[in-house]
């Protein structure tokens, strides 16, 4: 592999690695807050962290302090946006309940945090309303030393559900007048941590983008080069084979030429020799010549 793959390559990795990292980050555990308010302990289980874009689950928790008439419980998420507040949402978890101390009102909410968050935090305002009814009567006993002794007393109306009570075997009570009192509580709690991207970040996810693309085209370009070689290599051994085919004939070829060579020149050496053989001179028959006659020297003497 190139050096100016290699590069690309390794940057994409620790990138990747980043992002991996914030992504983590963002599915971390889940934390808790809890505000009092006058009549209610409301407690706001969150996760920590949270990407822009991302829903938020909020589980409510609220318990009683006391006896009361819940006329309505509200939340309403804010995201801090420089000096100005977002509302996300605004909820009703109940109304018109009523409660005894110790009772608990439970609730999941639902919240989407804006794609273009910029970094901060959620912040919820818990709202109680409390309505309380005050009924009057009047207590006497008809029996006791001959006349009617009354007493006023002030009971929340949702004690009794009839207006004339009896108290024990010899009371009873007549309803005389009302009084209906609202009042209203509130807490702010923090929330989830947005985190939304910085300059610093975008730089980052243009540049992983880039080397993404990059890497794609990389990726594209070998797979071509690697279609190419298998081109080659298949053609380089359909050269070969044809390379030896003809090998093989040549060598065929130079062995008949040779066969053919040699067997030329026995032929020849056979022609030749017949050739010598059939065309040799014969020589002609000896006749005998008579011998010479002997000439007598005569000796003279002296």
């Amino acid at each position: 592999m190139k050096p100016k793959i290699i590069v690309p390559i390794v940057l994409l990795v620790i990138l990747a690695s980043i992002f991996a990292t914030r992504s983590v980050l963002a599915q971390t555990s889940q934390v808790t807050s809890t505000v009092s308010l006058s009549h209610l302990n409301v407690q706001l289980t969150y996760p920590s962290q949270v990407l822009p874009g991302q829903a938020v689950t909020i589980n409510l928790t609220a318990q009683a302090k006391d006896n009361f008439q819940l006329t309505s419980l509200t939340v309403q998420v804010y995201l801090a946006d420089q000096s100005n507040l977002r509302q996300l949402l605004s909820t009703t978890v109940t109304q018109n309940t009523v409660m005894t101390s110790g009772n608990q009102i439970n609730k999941q909410i639902q919240v989407t945090v804006p794609s273009d968050s910029p970094r901060t935090s959620l912040v919820a305002l818990v709202t109680e309303s409390i309505g309380l009814t005050s009924n009057s009567y009047a207590y006497g006993n008809p029996y006791w030393n001959g006349y009617n002794n009354w007493y006023g007393a002030s009971y929340p109306y949702y004690y009794y559900s009839n207006p004339s009570i009896y108290y024990g075997s010899y009371y009873f009570g007549s309803y005389l007048s009302s009084n209906y009192q609202s009042s209203s509580d509130n807490a702010i709690a923090p929330l989830s941590y947005v985190l939304a991207t910085t300059p610093e970040y975008a730089a980052l996810q243009s540049q992983y983008q880039q080397l993404q693309a990059q890497n794609q085209q990389f990726q594209t370009q070998n797979q071509q080069l690697l279609q190419q070689l298998q081109a080659l290599q298949n053609s380089t051994a359909q050269k070969d084979s044809t390379i030896n085919n003809l090998n093989n004939q040549l060598f065929s070829a130079r062995a008949t030429t040779t066969l053919v060579g040699i067997v030329a020149v026995v032929l020849a050496i056979a022609v030749v020799a017949l050739a010598a053989l059939h065309f040799k001179p014969t020589k002609p028959a000896a006749t005998e010549s008579p011998p010479p006659a002997k000439t007598e020297e005569k000796t003279t003497g002296v």
